[in-house]
């Protein structure tokens, strides 16, 4: 298991970082600064799944200078490879209704154009009712940050806004 989330990990990487191989500047700038989260129940497996998107070119940028904090704090070298999985699970996160912060695993991810995808799941054998989402990713890059946060549920479908300073929000 741990061998296929170091070989999912560096995927990812190779996918997020192979257009950018060569280039001297950063992408084009694009004028929104957004990620969206899509929260789903899966009953029949009792899980929850989740996809983020985010844009290739800002969420590269900010998982490696998250991986260089963590490698100055350990006084080790970046772990260049796991650095787009350890951003989005310290910056996204779920608690259920009782505040255990779940144990979101990576279930891989995709890059299509500028956008990026990436594929999240934990065991949610009750459902998702009464959980709190946390998503604060790039919120440290850009002020005018927002993140959207799309969960179905029980028959249910609501939707979370977050901006920087907000924490969790409780899923109705």
């Amino acid at each position: 298991m741990v061998i296929l989330r170091r070989a999912i990990a560096r995927s990812l990487i190779a996918i997020a970082l192979s257009p950018l191989a060569g280039q001297t500047g950063r992408a084009a700038a694009h004028p929104i600064h957004s990620t969206f989260a899509e929260v789903i129940h899966d009953k029949s497996r009792r899980s929850v799944n989740v996809s983020l998107r985010v844009f290739v070119d800002d969420y590269t940028e900010a998982s490696l200078a998250h991986a260089q904090r963590l490698a100055n704090a350990r006084g080790a070298p970046v772990t260049r490879g796991a650095s787009l999985v350890e951003y989005a699970l310290a910056t996204f996160s779920m608690s259920d209704a009782g505040g255990r912060r779940l144990s979101l695993q990576s279930c891989g991810g995709k890059r299509v154009g500028e956008l990026m995808w990436l594929c999240f799941r934990a065991p949610a054998p009750r459902g998702l009712s009464g959980f709190q989402v946390r998503s604060r990713l790039l919120f440290e890059m850009y002020d005018d940050q927002i993140n959207i946060v799309q969960a179905s549920y029980g028959g249910k479908k609501t939707s979370l806004l977050f901006t920087r300073g907000d924490g969790a929000k409780r899923l109705p």
